[in-house]
């Protein structure tokens, strides 16, 4: 994932996030009130939304060869 925080000078900072690295292509910008220490406390939040509204778009992970043992 990569993030780009940019302050808006206006009071408000913009979190701009994608996923390409992680081969995912999907991007998402939101625009919090306060400054870059409330955009990175704010971060873990929305990036937990994004892979949770698009979490078609994320590969499952790969389950263990053998399968699970009970």
């Amino acid at each position: 994932m990569t993030v780009v925080i940019t302050d808006n000078l206006d009071g408000t900072t913009s979190i701009a996030l994608n996923f390409i690295d992680e081969g995912v292509i999907l991007q998402g910008e939101t625009h919090i009130k306060g400054n870059e220490t409330a955009a990175l406390a704010y971060l873990p939040f929305f990036e937990k939304d994004m892979r949770r509204n698009f979490a078609d778009q994320f590969p499952l992970p790969e389950s263990p060869e053998g399968g699970i043992e009970i």
